[in-house]
């Protein structure tokens, strides 16, 4: 369950991310309308690099959401599509070679998708 505060244009949020070592000059945290929100997330580079488009379905993202958990002092983006019915769908990076296999952490081997179909995949897998 997430605490919403307001929605952002996709390219609004991914202009201001980066994932690196420090040295390329941003910061790493970003105020968003008084909620400083850290900007360094190998989810949002997966997003900035693979694209915003679910590769299983092709649901679209739409928006990020600011939101945070009930427990959590920090705000954070959520990227949210509109499926069939109109419902909101929020997206995540998965992992193409599952880290079993001795795949690293690079955005290269991530791909966006919605989490209806992350959940598919997962039960697929059991």
């Amino acid at each position: 369950m997430y605490i919403r505060k307001e929605t952002y244009d996709i390219e609004a949020v991914l202009s201001k991310c980066f994932y690196g070592d420090g040295s390329s000059g941003h910061d790493e945290f970003v105020d968003y309308d008084g909620d400083n929100i850290s900007m360094k997330s190998l989810r949002y580079k997966v997003f900035k690099e693979q694209g915003t488009e679910c590769v299983s379905c092709g649901l679209k993202g739409r928006h990020f959401a600011k939101e945070r958990s009930i427990n959590a002092r920090r705000y954070h983006f959520n990227l949210y599509g509109l499926n069939a019915k109109g419902n909101e769908v929020m997206f995540t990076k998965d992992r193409i070679i599952p880290k079993a296999k001795g795949e690293a952490d690079e955005a290269s081997n991530f791909q966006t998708l919605c989490m209806d179909c992350r959940e598919k995949r997962i039960r697929s897998n059991h």
